[in-house]
């Protein structure tokens, strides 16, 4: 992702001549993000391929000074979803998804909490669109163009809470191997009170719909 023109190329190669179903990429790269115009080809490739792409998190470029003192809130406790939620609305708000609206980003942890905010962007973005301009409200663009995995989070309140926000195709099961337990997401999932064709949905046909399986 150093050089969008390389990362196209790389992207063409392995969906085309190995059947990849996707890319995943850990975040920024030395402090360069995805909205910068540069990476618009990049977008245009993804769109063109019909494949998703899987923002994975990682550090922040620098800390931020309300980490001082804090090491424990900047990984995988607080910090790496901040880090990977914002990289994702910088993408959004820079109108990538206006330009390329078939494109598909996929988050895990359950959307990095994002799927909880949608009433709160619109509701403050109409107030404060400080010169951007986009052709929906964002909450359009989550659950359209963002979607999310269940991967790290085994909580039937915020499982439920994710699908009433963004709909029940929006939402993939994952587990978040090997950093947590596969029995305890795969007991999580069996045992979450959906009904039998939201189910479906979430554990097998989103992916096979998205990834072509």
């Amino acid at each position: 992702m150093q050089d969008p023109a390389a990362a196209v190329a790389e992207l063409e190669r392995t969906v085309r001549e190995y059947g990849f179903k996707g890319a995943l990429v850990n975040g920024h790269t030395h402090g360069v993000y995805y909205d910068a115009p540069e990476y618009d080809v990049f977008w245009a490739k993804l769109q063109e391929l019909d494949v998703p792409l899987y923002l994975h998190p990682f550090d922040s470029f620098d800390q931020p000074h309300f980490y001082n003192g804090h090491p424990e809130l900047t990984g995988a406790t607080w910090g790496w979803g901040v880090e990977t939620a914002t990289h994702a609305l910088r993408i959004l708000f820079a109108g990538v998804f206006d330009r390329f609206p078939n494109v598909k980003l996929i988050l895990g942890h359950m959307g990095e909490g994002l799927p909880f905010q949608r009433w709160r962007f619109d509701s403050r973005f109409a107030v404060y669109p400080q010169g951007v301009t986009l052709q929906h409200p964002p909450s359009t663009y989550i659950g359209r163009n963002i979607l999310i995995t269940t991967s790290g989070v085994c909580s039937e309140p915020t499982l439920l809470g994710a699908i009433g926000e963004m709909g029940a195709e929006s939402v993939l099961f994952s587990v978040d191997y090997p950093y947590e337990s596969t029995d305890i997401a795969a007991e999580f999932i069996e045992k979450a009170n959906l009904s039998p064709e939201v189910k479906e949905l979430v554990c097998h046909k989103n992916a096979e719909r998205i990834f072509k399986l």
